[in-house]
């Protein structure tokens, strides 16, 4: 390095420094460093996080089936590789892997598989099948355990708990809730929340029991109504629970004209199995919460250039084609909708996005 500095390092070792890089932000800054730099990196080929979309009018109780992954503005595509042979069906998107099966009916395999490092994780088949949902990343948790929906009578769902070893699923919460929306993972305690915006809260930390203890809250949806002072009421558009930097929060989303269309608060769980929402959260710092059908997640716009801090981004399936993604403004209260890509108006599928997926790692250019 003498007589250069840093501008005159071998492009293998540049290229293997930014290979130990985990966000995009860095990504994009070690190619800005000097033109030699640049020439020895590449930037991502596209920033995270990403959208998984489907057919349209698939509800939580089917999976997702045929799938795609979609830039969140325009809609474009992203070929990340070829999925495992005979798994063309999607049913999860959680912590960076995708649950595929061999068909959205009536399963016979199942597997999780990491696109951008190709790993496969066999799992017991279930039949039927709604969706799968992870509690940490396989390959930097050895304490992550899979979560999977299954259909109890015509709108039900029950959820079942395999562990990295198991050989087959264990019944977890078979008196089953309302079509499950959202969950949440945080300090080893799943929180799933349904359509009717029932709560499950499943905890993990039992010692040596392996068998979780849940603790069920049914009136959400009507504390967070109360919560709308306005001369007109303005109906709910959705309540999510998403961790973010250690903590759990509410999100509540509106309909209408609200002056606030979205809302986030610190969930009060009470002995009476009902929660309080007294404060609310007006300033996320640089984070942003991502919400769709399935994972609830939070990021940094410091670590993800291509999003904006103290937003919550809503990925919903659109009506009649017109807005792709929703995002809410918290501190200008103001309602920013993206409307729905051009180029897939006229796609056969007719896409529809149904959750978000972020890539475990920055995804280089090919």
């Amino acid at each position: 390095m003498a007589g250069g500095g840093w501008s005159s390092l071998p492009p293998d070792l540049i290229r293997e420094v930014a290979a130990r890089l985990s966000s995009d932000a860095d990504h994009l800054h070690i190619h800005q460093v000097c033109p030699h730099w640049r020439a020895s990196t590449t930037p991502p080929a596209a920033y995270r996080p990403w959208i998984v979309a489907g057919r349209p009018r698939r509800t939580g109780l089917v999976p997702i089936g045929e799938y795609s992954l979609r830039l969140p503005p325009r809609g474009q595509r992203m070929d990340v590789g070829a999925p495992p042979a005979g798994l063309p069906c999607c049913c999860g998107a959680s912590r960076g892997w995708l649950a595929l099966a061999d068909d959205d009916r009536s399963p016979t395999r199942l597997a999780l598989w990491e696109p951008l490092s190709n790993t496969q994780i066999p799992l017991p088949c279930l039949s039927p099948l709604t969706r799968i949902y992870l509690s940490d990343d396989p390959l930097s948790s050895s304490n992550w355990i899979a979560i999977a929906g299954q259909l109890k009578g015509l709108i039900g769902q029950k959820t079942l708990l395999w562990r990295p070893g198991d050989p087959s699923w264990t019944m977890m919460y078979e008196r089953g809730t309302s079509e499950i929306d959202s969950i949440a993972f945080l300090d080893g305690k799943a929180y799933y929340i349904d359509v009717h915006r029932g709560i499950v809260i499943c905890d993990f930390n039992t010692g040596a029991d392996p068998s979780p203890k849940f603790t069920r809250i049914t009136n959400v949806g009507h504390v967070a109504s109360k919560l709308c002072r306005c001369d007109r009421f303005h109906p709910l558009r959705g309540v999510h629970l998403v961790a973010c930097n250690g903590e759990l929060l509410l999100v509540v989303l509106r309909k209408g004209s609200h002056p606030s269309p979205a809302e986030v608060y610190k969930p009060v769980w009470m002995s009476s199995w009902s929660v309080e929402l007294h404060e609310r959260v007006m300033d996320l710092g640089d984070h942003s919460l991502f919400i769709g059908r399935g994972d609830t997640f939070a990021l940094s716009a410091k670590d993800f250039p291509a999003i904006k801090r103290n937003c919550i981004y809503y990925a919903e399936k659109p009506f009649q084609q017109r807005n792709w993604i929703s995002v809410f403004h918290l501190e200008s209260d103001i309602l920013e909708e993206i409307p729905f890509p051009e180029e897939l108006k006229t796609d056969a599928v007719n896409w529809a996005p149904h959750a978000w997926f972020c890539p475990r790692k920055p995804f280089p250019k090919q």
